[in-house]
């Protein structure tokens, strides 16, 4: 759903006033794309869902915090990626259900939403999922915006409320920690 500028402002406004229908109109926009950073952070379809629904939940009851100092869409990733920070760092923890719902309807969303398909061997998208997950979070957080959301360094240093250097040696570091990883597997099957 692509919804121009100028409308996505008066949605927002709408929705600040309390109307839900604005406000599921820009979730319908904007959860594929939260559900694919987060199957990114969390590797199964089920926790990536469940933490989708707990971002745009805590957006709504949250929106009138919304200054607009960054976009909707940036302000939605940084309560996606704390909830997923917050979510690793406690595996026992899941996220309490709750039983309110931003709206009435069911949106289906696509079933392919792994953003290394194009990785043809299993086994080595398996070994990638599971390395990067080992990741230390700063790593992990900057590596999976930029490479799974193609985020530009300017996004991820808005999003993660960092400097840009920061953002580009996390990026590179996590890169580096790949690419040896990498190196020390092959070399053991040789």
């Amino acid at each position: 759903m692509n919804i121009p500028q100028k409308n996505e402002a008066s949605l927002l406004k709408r929705a600040k006033n309390g109307d839900k229908d604005a406000f599921n109109l820009m979730v319908i926009k904007y959860q594929p794309r939260i559900m694919s950073v987060l199957y990114g952070f969390l590797k199964t379809h089920s926790d990536a869902e469940d933490l989708t629904q707990q971002t745009f939940i805590k957006a709504w009851i949250n929106l009138e915090k919304f200054r607009g100092d960054s976009s909707f869409y940036t302000w939605v990733y940084r309560i996606a990626i704390n909830l997923a920070k917050n979510y690793v760092k406690k595996p026992s923890t899941k996220f309490e259900k709750t039983s309110i719902s931003i709206d009435e309807h069911h949106y289906d969303l696509p079933e392919d939403l792994d953003p290394l398909s194009v990785i043809s061997s299993d086994h080595l998208k398996t070994e990638l999922d599971t390395f990067i997950s080992s990741m230390p979070e700063k790593l992990k957080t900057a590596f999976v915006l930029r490479e799974y959301e193609g985020k530009s360094y300017e996004e991820i240093a808005s999003i993660t409320d960092c400097p840009i250097g920061t953002i580009r040696s996390r990026i590179f570091r996590a890169r580096e920690e790949i690419v040896n990883y990498f190196k020390e597997v092959l070399h053991e099957r040789d």
